[in-house]
C-alpha cells in the first residue's frame, strides 16, 4: 500500500504562493525601498506623504489652483523619485518631500505670472471657489488674502503661507525654502510689511487681523 502524501507535502501542492508585502515601519525602510526599485515602496511613499504634499500646496497657492491640484501633487512626487540621490538623510524625508512641494508651488507661482502678463489677465482677479461648511465671512478674507499673496514676490509669498496658513515654525520654514534661517526671516519681515501695508487698505482684512483671525484651511 503506498504512503499517502504527508501533510506539510499536500499543503504544499494546495496552497497558493502568498506573497506579504513588507511592512514599512519607518522612512528608512521606505526609502531603501525607493532607492531599489520597488514598487510598494513607491506606492506606500505616495500614501504616506500626499497629504502633505497636498496641504502645503494648497496653502501656498489657495484655491484658485483647484482644477490643477492632482497634477502638481504628481509633479511634487517625480521630482522626489527623481531626486533621490540627493537625499542623504533617509530619516530627513520628511523635510526633504516638503522642500520640494514648496519648490513646486514656487516654480507655479512664477509660471502662472508669466502666462496672466502674456494673457493680459488682471493680478487681483481670483476664481471664485466654492468651499461647503466655510462661514462666509471666514472665506471673503480668505479670498482677499490670497488677493495680497498674489502681489507678493513668490519667494516672499512661499515664506508667509507656511509661516501664517501653514503655521510651520521658522526651522521648517527655512528648510522648506532651503535657504538659511536669517534668510528666512529677512523675508517674512519684507512680506510682512507688504501684507499689513495692503491689508490696511482693505475694510475686511483689516477688521480681520484686529480680531485675531485665521486664515488655516
Amino acid at each position: 500500500m503506498p504512503l499517502s502524501a504527508a501533510p506539510s507535502d499536500r499543503n504544499r501542492e494546495t496552497t497558493p504562493n502568498v506573497v506579504a508585502l513588507p511592512g514599512v515601519r519607518d522612512d528608512v525602510a521606505l526609502i531603501t525601498g525607493l532607492r531599489a526599485g520597488e514598487t510598494w515602496a513607491r506606492a506606500a511613499f505616495f500614501d504616506r506623504y500626499a497629504p502633505d504634499v497636498e496641504r502645503i500646496l494648497r496653502r501656498i497657492l489657495g484655491y484658485e489652483m483647484h482644477t490643477d491640484m492632482a497634477d502638481l501633487v504628481h509633479d511634487t512626487f517625480v521630482q522626489a523619485i527623481a531626486s533621490l540621490e540627493r537625499l542623504r538623510d533617509a530619516a530627513a524625508v520628511r523635510g526633504w518631500i516638503h522642500a520640494i512641494a514648496a519648490h513646486t508651488a514656487y516654480r507655479t507661482i512664477r509660471a502662472r505670472r508669466a502666462r496672466r502678463w502674456l494673457r493680459f489677465w488682471e493680478p487681483a482677479l481670483i476664481p471664485e471657489v466654492a468651499v461647503a461648511d466655510v462661514d462666509p465671512d471666514v472665506r471673503e478674507a480668505y479670498r482677499r488674502t490670497y488677493q495680497v499673496l498674489d502681489g507678493l514676490p513668490a519667494d516672499e509669498r512661499v515664506a508667509f503661507a507656511l509661516r501664517y496658513i501653514d503655521e510651520m515654525d521658522l526651522g521648517e520654514i527655512a528648510e522648506a525654502c532651503r535657504v538659511s534661517l536669517s534668510t528666512i526671516k529677512r523675508r517674512l519681515g519684507r512680506a510682512e510689511a507688504r501684507f499689513a501695508r495692503a491689508a490696511q487698505r482693505d475694510d475686511v482684512l483689516c477688521s480681520w487681523l484686529k480680531e485675531g483671525g485665521r486664515w488655516t484651511t
